[in-house]
C-alpha cells in the first residue's frame, strides 16, 4: 500500500468514524431533550399542585 493509498484509506475511516459520533451525538441530543422535557411536564404538575395547596391552605387559615 502507498502512502497516498494509505492517507485515503485512514480519511475514509476517519470520515465513517466521524459519521458514527455525529449519529451517536443526535440521538443523545434527542435524549437529553425528551428528559427535558418531561422534567418541564413534572415542573409544571408540581407548580400547578404546590399553587392549589397555597390557595386551599390560605382558605383554611382564613377560616379556621
Amino acid at each position: 500500500m502507498t502512502d497516498d493509498n494509505l492517507a485515503v484509506y485512514q480519511m475514509r475511516e476517519n470520515r465513517y468514524k466521524n459519521k458514527e459520533i455525529a449519529d451517536a451525538m443526535h440521538k443523545e441530543l434527542f435524549y437529553i431533550e425528551d428528559i427535558i422535557r418531561q422534567n418541564n411536564r413534572i415542573g409544571k404538575k408540581l407548580y400547578r399542585e404546590d399553587d392549589e395547596w397555597q390557595r386551599s391552605n390560605v382558605k383554611r387559615n382564613n377560616h379556621g
